[in-house]
């Protein structure tokens, strides 16, 4: 064979490589063919022990996204929206250390998302606090979903993190699914629901919106949005009552409080929060105080809504008081891992022992800080560094964030060009997660190794490089020279990474953070009480496609999920629709922040008086709608159950219902929380 031949068929040759999914907290392992070195085609990964062989569609459709449209090569803009110019990486990391340096560090935020890898989170938050001396660094990305959610763990089980694993469904005898709905959000995990549901374990579901997982329980508790806090109250009484609670639980710090604290919680009291019968609430009771395996899981109709905070602490003090498996997942794929290496305002996230431990290696750490959601809709940024997000698109009120960033020196980290990236001073391009190295801790705090199924198509690297050419170009150096070297200094400073082996990563084992309860204690959580709606005025709920992952930068590049997905569309009860007679029609959906227009449709998982409406669209955002309120104990936007108005041209439409009442169940939908 001739030399040119050999090299012919060495760039077509196929190669069978494992990466890891670039979506969701479940953190799969999949299966890519890579010919001359970029990625045709994705498969299931049979021994993933975490998909079963079993991912879903937008995972398994990822290697179509990565060669479009991606950033390629460092660009700088003189001036904000001005002309890109694309320059080295030596040339664009000098202009950003030329900022950092001129700059009052209480004046930078690093806002680290959950699409990096644990090595380059560790490295970011070294450099702000160590190099640049800020506190502000922040879980952008949690900051958005599950801050509320992991405070919670925190504070009633002593750590960040579910206290469950996925392989724990399928010893369940009950599950109660609380907020979430795995079926669109987390399918591999609803696998393996249903296939414990299909051996007796009974699933009880409890929501405000009859999402697919609702339809596919054995009971379905639909409730007030504000209203959980009662019904979860009611429910542990019931427990207490019984004596049907765990053993050694008495002895729990602030359980006696805790059981006075519950009884004034009848069914009276707990049926006004629901939109259904209080017999399904009764029978719901009946089955927690039954089981002795249970489980339970939360998302985003908990963490999202008005009281989320108090709704978690109820949801997981009544967990405590079964002894129950807690199996709440995360959003994106490393929001876990990117929360426990200490990406939250001045470290504090970290107990004082691991903080000193860090301050003996790094220098001083400067204490203080504010989250990222409060920088952008509070203060006043003088420079901003945000791995891969799109604040423009996901964080509430765009146009105050707009705003922001065009008052701030913009550092954007990233794979794709996005809304946020046309006010960026600086776009420093990075890999997509199957081009990556390092590792991932998922939502069941599993740390998983990952490697690169395919090289980056133009010179992304990834931010561990990043922030030691910044460090060094600041006269510090950070000591790393391999994506391990920085696994081991986060084994050496990360609570509760103590038992991970770097030597089981490097062969490819996953291993596991700290994940049993230390120090449980019971958590008093304040009832907000089922949300007032003022007069005239629709609920507001968002939803997810089953066939996008959030804001869909990624996925709306794959063209058979863009074809599946259609327009916007105003999602209202069938009923409502009817008596409306607005079927099809484009309708004005208005909050106090602001307006959208799209054509009304139904959808059976809709309850009457709400409406739905989807993160994914791009043409006409969801966040337009939502106020830059946040919540006292998080710091997390309010995105669910926003009062609207509904206009028809200059009409307003008022609810036909009277009050929030139940949606009826449906066979089939494609809407979900």
């Amino acid at each position: 064979m001739r030399r040119n031949d050999i090299n012919i068929f060495k760039a077509n040759a196929r190669v069978a490589s494992l990466g890891i999914c670039p979506y969701c907290g479940l953190a799969c392992r999949l299966r890519f063919e890579v010919r001359g070195g970029r990625a045709s085609s994705t498969g299931p990964d049979p021994s993933d022990p975490v998909s079963g062989g079993s991912p879903c569609i937008r995972g398994l459709t990822v290697h179509e996204a990565m060669y479009r449209g991606r950033l390629m090569a460092p660009i700088v803009r003189g001036g904000k929206r001005g002309r890109p110019r694309t320059v080295g990486w030596r040339e664009a990391l000098e202009i950003v250390a030329r900022e950092l340096a001129g700059s009052d560090p209480e004046g930078v935020h690093f806002a680290i998302s959950g699409r990096v890898t644990n090595e380059d989170a560790l490295a970011l938050v070294r450099t702000a606090l160590a190099v640049v001396g800020t506190p502000n660094v922040d879980n952008a990305s949690a900051r958005v979903c599950h801050s509320s959610t992991v405070d919670a763990l925190r504070e009633i089980y002593g750590v960040p993190a579910s206290t469950g694993t996925l392989d724990d469904i399928g010893g369940l005898d009950l599950l109660l699914l609380a907020g979430t709905n795995p079926a669109v959000d987390y399918p591999p995990m609803y696998s393996r629901i249903s296939r414990a549901r299909a051996r007796g374990t009974a699933v009880v579901y409890m929501g405000s919106v009859a999402a697919e997982t609702s339809r596919a329980s054995d009971l379905s508790l639909l409730v007030r949005p504000g209203g959980e806090v009662a019904v979860l109250n009611y429910i542990a009484r019931e427990v207490i009552e019984s004596r049907a609670y765990a053993d050694g639980v008495e002895l729990v710090d602030g359980f006696r409080e805790y059981r006075e604290w519950v009884m004034g919680y009848d069914l009276t009291r707990a049926a006004d929060a629901l939109m259904g019968s209080p017999g399904e609430l009764r029978r719901a009771a009946e089955l927690v105080a039954g089981s002795a395996r249970m489980g339970v899981a939360s998302g985003m109709g908990l963490a999202h809504g008005p009281g989320g905070c108090a709704a978690l602490r109820s949801l997981y003090d009544l967990a405590l008081l079964k002894g129950a498996r807690v199996l709440t997942m995360r959003g994106l794929v490393n929001v876990q891992g990117v929360g426990d290496m200490g990406a939250c305002p001045g470290l504090r996230c970290w107990d004082d022992a691991s903080r000193s431990r860090a301050e003996g290696r790094w220098g001083p750490i400067p204490g203080g800080g504010i989250t990222f959601t409060d920088a952008l809709l509070r203060g006043s940024p003088e420079v901003i560094l945000m791995t891969d997000m799109n604040p423009v698109h996901s964080m509430p009120s765009p146009r105050a964030v707009e705003r922001a960033l065009e008052n701030s020196f913009v550092v954007c980290m990233c794979s794709y060009p996005n809304e946020t990236t046309e006010l960026a001073d600086v776009l420093l391009p990075t890999p997509l997660m199957p081009e990556r190295e390092g590792t991932v801790t998922n939502g069941e705090r599993r740390v998983r190794p990952v490697r690169p199924a395919a090289p980056p198509p133009g010179s992304q690297l990834q931010e561990w490089r990043i922030a030691s050419e910044l460090a060094r170009i600041l006269g510090r150096e950070l000591g790393y020279s391999s994506a391990m070297d920085v696994t081991r200094e986060m084994v050496e400073l990360v609570p509760g990474y103590r038992s991970v082996d770097p030597g089981a990563l490097a062969s490819g084992l996953d291993q596991w953070a700290q994940k049993g309860p230390i120090r449980p204690r019971f958590a008093l959580a304040t009832d907000p009480g089922p949300i007032d709606v003022p007069p005239g005025s629709w609920l507001l709920v968002d939803l997810r496609s089953p066939h996008h992952f959030l804001g869909g930068e990624v996925t709306w590049r794959v063209r058979s999920l863009a074809r599946a997905s259609g327009g916007p569309a105003v999602l209202m009860n069938p009923a409502d629709l009817e008596e409306l007679g607005i079927e099809g029609l484009r309708v004005r959906v208005c909050s106090d922040a602001g307006c959208l227009e799209a054509p009304a449709r139904g959808s059976a998982v809709i309850p009457r008086g709400f409406i739905g409406y989807h993160l994914s669209n791009r043409r006409a955002r969801y966040n337009d709608l939502v106020p830059p309120e946040l919540s006292e104990c998080s710091r997390t936007p309010r995105y669910k159950f926003i009062p609207v108005r509904v206009y028809l041209g200059d009409a307003q439409l008022v609810p036909p219902s009277a009050e929030i009442s139940a949606a009826p169940r449906a066979e089939t939908g494609a809407d979900s929380l």
